[in-house]
């Protein structure tokens, strides 16, 4: 499940933040400012990842290490399921 919920958050992000790559093409290790995912982005990203899987994040959900790379982001997304 984590895989294809990795791959399912990869698409999103790639769609919603009109980014210039594959969802493929993002290493889940790799910080996504690395990909040019600024505050401003991660906001987005986190509004659209709420719609798809009906999720409430809460303040202490927003953090630094939570949002670092796809994969803390996936097991953010995954323990809101």
């Amino acid at each position: 499940m984590t895989e294809a919920l990795s791959d399912k958050i990869a698409k999103i992000m790639v769609e919603s933040l009109f980014l210039e790559l594959q969802p493929e093409d993002i290493d889940p290790e790799t910080p996504l400012a690395d990909y040019g995912v600024d505050s401003f982005l991660l906001l987005e990203l986190l509004s659209a990842l709420e719609q798809e899987f009906s999720l409430s994040l809460n303040p202490a959900d927003i953090s630094a290490d939570n949002l670092r790379t796809l994969a803390a982001l996936t097991a953010l997304v995954q323990s809101k399921l």
